[in-house]
């Protein structure tokens, strides 16, 4: 009897559908326009939505820039670096809200002495990891985008 118990028990939980968590924090990074020409100014918008039933920190204070730009190999190559201001401010985005950043970028990258602009090709931009403030543990998904750079 112990066995047919355990045997309908286990067929019960391997027939129900297991799902991951979802991700409390979506990260988007669009560029406007994505085709851009080297050294030519652009807009980059990086905009974090709570999707999930609880308020989730971020962390508003992006020393340098709230995103990354890197080869379709992996390779980090920008932005140009900024000043920062070393000061800490976390906010508490409710469930369902959203922030956006919206950043002027001359399409340089992270060495402007060696590499004052991109060399003409596709990069992917994504959000920074250091948008989720330190205290929050909530999962987050980094959404890229794809940018051209033309000669």
């Amino acid at each position: 009897m112990n066995r047919l118990l355990f045997g309908f028990l286990l067929l019960t939980a391997c027939g129900r559908e297991v799902t991951a968590p979802a991700t409390a924090l979506i990260v988007t990074a669009n560029i406007s326009p994505s085709t851009f020409r080297a050294g030519d100014s652009v807009t980059v918008t990086v905009t974090v939505v709570n999707h999930s039933d609880v308020p989730q920190s971020i962390q508003l204070n992006q020393c340098n820039r709230p995103f990354v730009v890197s080869t379709s190999a992996g390779a980090v190559v920008g932005p140009d670096p900024l000043a920062c201001f070393a000061y800490s401010a976390v906010m508490a985005l409710a469930p369902g809200a959203k922030y956006s950043w919206s950043v002027p970028w001359l399409g340089r990258g992270s060495v402007p002495e060696s590499t004052p602009t991109l060399i003409p090709g596709t990069y992917v931009v994504t959000g920074k990891e250091s948008i989720r403030a330190v205290d929050n543990s909530a999962s987050m998904t980094l959404v890229p985008t794809t940018i051209q750079v033309t000669p």
